[in-house]
């Protein structure tokens, strides 16, 4: 935990700090051995699995007990080398299984659901959808279409096709249930040149959870920022001083967000360097909708009053 703002490493954090305390890693009171971050009897399923923030989160719920772990990506390789890792620090507790699939085409995300469906006999509780896509800094129209939309495809599409794959594989797809959390990203709210394919596909990531909301009310949704991490796409990026966030704080907090502690954060945003503490303090602010996107504040759709 932190609180020295003087941090040069805390320049890219401090923008879209809410807290006055800075976590960066894993506090104590998400440590997955303590029993109110136990996940006994649930099972979830995490997109972009193999490697990185995803790789972690799977580590996390093991060791948290979750009855199954459920890792997607695009790259069989690496889920089985990730499979490896997780079995080696499996108690025998949970079951785990690798789906290859990749979620921008809507028959392999269905195949995901219906996989877990097959294996565990039910749906999955909980589903990070942590699978993304960076894209190089260009400005736009230096960039092909085709390069471009893809990051649509899997920042946009692919987390659509994880939400309704998900959807579709529950007993009552119409009243569905369980909790999905979107791991997104601070670029979503920066106007910063050569990304704009990135950060306005987070952005309207970060919209379409609260239509997932809005939808089915028996969700419980979130968007959860990850901090600034050192793996695959952090390398080489200019961020790379900058990351120094724990990998596993991501799966940390989610052990929370899967649990009825985190019912004033339905449908907002969150993030592993906020403090939860402070936040919990606030609750009546953030279930009135503090923490979510709101389209020209001045207008009275926002909840201004105009001029």
């Amino acid at each position: 935990m932190s609180t020295d703002r003087s941090d040069p490493t805390l320049f890219y954090t401090l923008p879209f700090q809410l807290t006055k305390k800075i976590h960066r890693k894993v506090p104590d009171s998400l440590l997955p051995e303590r029993e109110e971050n136990s996940q006994r009897g649930k099972i979830v399923v995490i997109t972009g699995g193999g490697t990185g923030i995803g790789a972690a989160a799977a580590r996390v719920w093991i060791r948290a007990a979750a009855t199954g772990v459920v890792i997607a990506g695009r790259r069989k390789e690496k889920l089985d080398e990730t499979v490896r890792a997780l079995q080696e620090l499996n108690k025998g507790t949970t079951k785990v299984l690798a789906v290859p699939a990749d979620l921008k085409v809507e028959h392999e995300a269905e195949n995901l659901f219906q996989q877990v469906n097959k294996v565990f006999g039910r749906p999955a509780d909980v589903v990070i959808a942590n699978a993304g896509m960076a894209s190089d800094k260009k400005p736009l129209a230096e960039e092909s279409v085709s390069k471009w939309w893809s990051v649509y495809e899997i920042n946009v599409l692919g987390l659509h096709n994880t939400v309704v794959g998900w959807i579709r594989s529950q007993p009552d797809p119409k009243n569905p249930v369980g909790t999905v959390i979107n791991v997104n990203s601070g670029q979503a709210g920066i106007l910063f040149p050569g990304y704009s394919a990135y950060s306005t596909s987070k952005l309207a990531s970060h919209r379409y959870m609260e239509f997932v909301e809005a939808d089915y009310p028996g969700i419980r949704t979130f968007t959860l920022l990850p901090g600034i991490v050192s793996t695959d796409m952090t390398i080489n990026s200019g961020f790379d001083e900058y990351a120094i966030d724990e990998v596993e704080q991501t799966g940390a907090l989610a052990l929370y967000l899967a649990s009825n502690r985190a019912d004033y954060l339905k449908g907002s945003l969150t993030s592993v360097n906020w403090d939860l503490e402070e936040m919990e303090a606030r609750k009546i602010d953030i279930e009135k909708g503090l923490l979510k996107v709101k389209w020209v504040p001045i207008l009275p759709i926002s909840g201004g009053s105009g001029f």
